[in-house]
């Protein structure tokens, strides 16, 4: 049951992630951004992440899960309704910083499920968060490309729904883990010394540059995928909407009914390696065939490979 719950806490907030971003350069263009602005529109929401995940993993390991996530959760959907407000270049980047603000919560989400699962079934429940970001990442796109008709507005504010709706399920329904893993305690500090002591430690370095690597380029394709497609394919932004809907509905495919029993049978290195395969292969696609067909072909492997490797690595880094 706290698997569910905490998938169902995922998903929703992650379908306000989804409405928004592919209507993001859109968006952005409106207020006379370029695409090199459109690139630091996006990374402003990751530099947030990157800064915010090892806090809130280590305060939920002193206060606890579910007040970690009550927090990051308000702080998304603030930033969500500050998009829906938004009337300047200016606000969407405040937009975009408050919600990584708040979306750094999937470390805390993660560290939950390491609460409430033994080690043999640690993929499966990695692979359950993958699958709620997937079906997020499904059913945000579709419902961007459709409320797209009723402006920016309206997205945002929908996307603030979301993570609200998301906030009060987690307040009345999601319970604190009886037990908390002691790791943040064991290993982390909140100083500068973490990053570079987590770095040299030999049993998280490889595991650290394959999620490094495997997001890199995943953010990569998600960041310019839909400036690609608009100058190649001349795609409206409902075709966009729905291709990432595709991409999604493969991640939810993958992770949510077949990692856990692929891990078992073959182990996390192995479906690294296999992941890793997949998404070059779907990202020299993306470059070379230039065609519809071709587009969403590249697509299928490059989502189907991250969706291999990052619950196969996250399930790895915690053991």
């Amino acid at each position: 049951m706290a698997l569910l719950l905490i998938f169902l806490t995922v998903f929703i907030d992650l379908v306000g992630f989804g409405i928004i971003i592919p209507v993001l350069p859109k968006c952005a263009s409106d207020f006379g951004a370029d695409a090199g602005t459109v690139g630091l529109l996006v990374m402003s929401y990751s530099l947030m992440q990157f800064f915010m995940t090892p806090i809130w993993g280590r305060l939920s390991d002193t206060v606890g899960r579910r007040p970690i996530l009550l927090i990051s959760l308000a702080m998304s959907a603030i930033g969500y309704a500050i998009w829906g407000f938004a009337d300047s270049l200016t606000m969407l980047f405040v937009s975009r910083i408050v919600a990584g603000f708040g979306n750094a919560n999937i470390a805390v989400a993660q560290a939950y499920i390491s609460d409430v699962t033994t080690v043999e079934n640690r993929a499966k429940g990695m692979g359950m968060i993958g699958a709620a970001f997937g079906l997020g990442f499904t059913l945000g796109p579709a419902l961007g490309g459709a409320l797209s008709s009723f402006g920016m507005h309206s997205i945002g504010y929908v996307a603030a729904a979301c993570s609200g709706l998301a906030f009060l399920f987690a307040i009345f329904f999601l319970p604190e883990p009886l037990q908390r893993t002691q790791a943040g305690h064991e290993r982390f500090r909140l100083d500068p010394s973490f990053l570079t002591d987590t770095l040299k430690n030999p049993n998280l370095t490889i595991s650290l540059l394959i999620f490094f690597f495997a997001t890199f380029a995943f953010a990569n394709m998600e960041t310019t995928l839909t400036l690609l497609t608009v100058n190649w394919y001349k795609f409206k932004e409902s075709d966009i909407s729905w291709l990432f809907t595709y991409v999604g509905f493969v991640m939810v495919m993958v992770q949510g009914g077949m990692i856990g029993r692929l891990s078992k049978k073959y182990g996390e290195r192995s479906l690294i390696s296999v992941g890793a395969v997949l998404v070059c292969v779907g990202l020299l696609l993306t470059v070379f065939i230039r065609n519809v067909q071709g587009l969403y072909a590249a697509m299928t492997f490059l989502a189907a490979g991250t969706s291999i490797i990052n619950p196969s690595n996250q399930s790895m880094t915690s053991k």
